[in-house]
């Protein structure tokens, strides 16, 4: 073949070669030159950081005519042959269509064999998650007693997957992401071997865009490079990626902030215009999202990895919200994320997600004109019932007193002398009493809760947004907040320390917090329909308002 791709070419064939993975680098190093070879290693991360070209190496340093040794020479035949697949002593399985119980076997009866020439037979199975139960019972006995001339090498993008009593019989490497500066090196000196000039700007997209992987990396600048020759600009990135710049991002989350629905989709009709790619949009978009909320968390500019024209903008759009606005435009988004890479029609998919994303702003206007509907509208009417009632009694009062008068054998002279004096105080002090009335012990005024939840999402922004759906019951030195996710009662208690110590600087005493499972209705009362099928109910529009609002359907009335 004339040409070999980059991700095959640029290959490493010694531990040296290897880019990002300097832990298990040394390790092996420290035990070829130690003699402590183990039996079985296995090999885990995702794809393309360098499970296999890591086993693969190993093997060169254990069967190597100058090894074991630490760097294989990559001269002899041996290495030679490991390097072509070609080797007899060191198979290379891919566990995907090596799967059955009987080609197990078959493993098993070859590895009591000496190795034909080689100083150990060595079986490197590629994805190994994909063997059966069965073949994994099969290899159990060998892995843990396997002869002294056989080694196994397993590689695998799903660790999870592996039996526990195998991982308990092999030594654990787990592959780390590379970091999107050693990428970009190793971007850049690829390119100065093949004679390619590329812009520090371009390697970097296309360093992120292949989220940690060199071989998708490889893939990626092998094809810019196709398109654009031997010079690599950032424009002929953004052209064959269908990258999504930083700017049109943040105009689409501004849109989503402002609710502007046909913004949202004057913006996404520009994007296909382009010919951009809108499941990568929306993973891109995700991104951004992320960023915002980074920034808007106390990250510092090291964590965002951005270049300083994008940190500029992205202050710019995360000042336009609060915290918790963000965490709620991130969770609507994020609710979309797998409908988008699953459907096939993804423009519509993306621009659904948008356009509920969007709706955001009418739930929050919704929300604080229900919030005021409670400390403005309810508030003056129990006062108003309170100051009827005190006005009621205290004209029973007089009325009583002014007959006791009457009947009385002082006189009128001291009935006219008390009853100047008496009612005047008792008008003054009873109404402020009864206008603010006493909380008791069961009851506290829905201010207090609000301060403390206030508070607490001052220290502690996520616990405070959880908490501000909340049911507040206080009693005493007690406060219990009925929740309904147990993960944000999991996250209340484990700040419990923060919200006593907060609630009891308001109070003035101390208190205690607990976090519990809102209760739920017993069966044969008015929201009993909730266990019936009921489109009302299952409307997505509603079932937002019931989220964020935590409204419930009690009756449906069908006209």
């Amino acid at each position: 073949m004339s040409y070999q791709a980059l991700a095959r070419k640029y290959r490493p064939q010694t531990f040296h070669d290897i880019v990002g993975q300097e832990t298990a680098v040394r390790t092996l190093h420290n035990a070829i030159e130690q003699n402590r070879i183990h039996h079985a290693y296995l090999f885990s991360g995702v794809r393309g950081i360098g499970k296999t070209t890591t086993a693969r190496i190993l093997a060169k340093a254990l069967n190597c005519v100058q090894g074991p040794t630490t760097e294989p020479d990559n001269t002899c035949s041996i290495c030679r042959e490991i390097t072509e697949g070609i080797d007899m002593d060191v198979r290379e399985i891919d566990a995907a269509t090596y799967t059955g119980v009987d080609n197990v076997r078959e493993l098993r009866d070859v590895s009591q064999f000496q190795p034909a020439r080689d100083r150990y037979r060595i079986f490197i199975i590629d994805e190994a998650h994909m063997l059966s139960t069965a073949s994994w019972n099969a290899l159990l006995k060998l892995i843990e007693e396997p002869p002294p001339h056989v080694v196994f090498m397993f590689a695998t993008t799903e660790m999870h997957k592996v039996p526990p009593t195998i991982l308990s019989r092999v030594q654990k490497f787990v592959l780390r992401k590379i970091t999107l500066d050693d990428l970009i090196g190793r971007l850049e000196e690829i390119c100065r071997q093949e004679g390619i000039t590329a812009d520090r700007a371009a390697l970097e997209i296309v360093a992120r865009r292949g989220e940690g992987s060199v071989r998708d990396s490889l893939s990626l600048l092998d094809q810019i490079i196709a398109f654009s020759g031997r010079t690599v600009t950032a424009a002929d990135v953004a052209t064959i990626l269908g990258l999504s710049e930083t700017i049109f991002f943040a105009r689409v989350i501004t849109l989503v902030g402002e609710g502007d629905h046909t913004g949202v989709l004057e913006a996404l009709q520009e994007a296909s215009d382009s010919g951009r790619d809108f499941k990568m949009l929306y993973r891109d978009l995700l991104n951004f999202v992320r960023n915002l909320l980074l920034l808007a968390g106390g990250a510092g500019d090291a964590m965002l990895a951005v270049s300083p024209e994008d940190l500029v903008t992205l202050r710019n759009v995360a000042e336009q919200f609060s915290y918790t606005d963000l965490l709620r435009i991130a969770n609507l988004l994020l609710r979309d994320d797998e409908t988008v890479n699953r459907a096939e029609h993804q423009r519509l998919a993306v621009e659904i997600a948008l356009l509920k994303a969007a709706t955001f702003p009418r739930l929050k206007s919704v929300e604080s004109v229900l919030a005021g509907e409670r400390t403005a509208t309810k508030s003056p009417k129990a006062s108003s019932r309170r100051v009827d009632e005190s006005s009621r009694s205290e004209s029973g009062l007089l009325g009583a007193e002014s007959r006791v008068s009457s009947k009385s054998s002082e006189g009128p002279a001291a009935a006219r002398s008390q009853a100047p004096t008496q009612p005047t105080p008792r008008t003054e002090s009873a109404i402020p009493q009864q206008a603010t009335p006493p909380p008791t012990a069961n009851r506290q005024p829905p201010t207090d809760s609000q301060d403390l939840i206030a508070q607490i999402q001052k220290k502690k922004p996520m616990v405070g947004t959880y908490l501000s759906g909340a049911t507040v019951k206080k009693s005493g030195n007690r406060i219990v907040f009925e929740l309904s996710d147990p993960f944000a009662i999991d996250s209340v208690t484990d700040a419990r320390g923060v919200i006593e110590e907060i609630a009891s600087q308001l109070y003035g005493e101390r208190m205690t917090i607990e976090a519990k499972m809102q209760e739920t209705e017993a069966p044969g009362t008015a929201r009993r329909a909730d266990d019936k099928p009921s489109t009302l109910r299952d409307d997505p529009v509603l079932s937002s308002f019931r989220k964020h609002l935590g409204g419930e359907v009690v009756k449906e009335n069908k006209r």
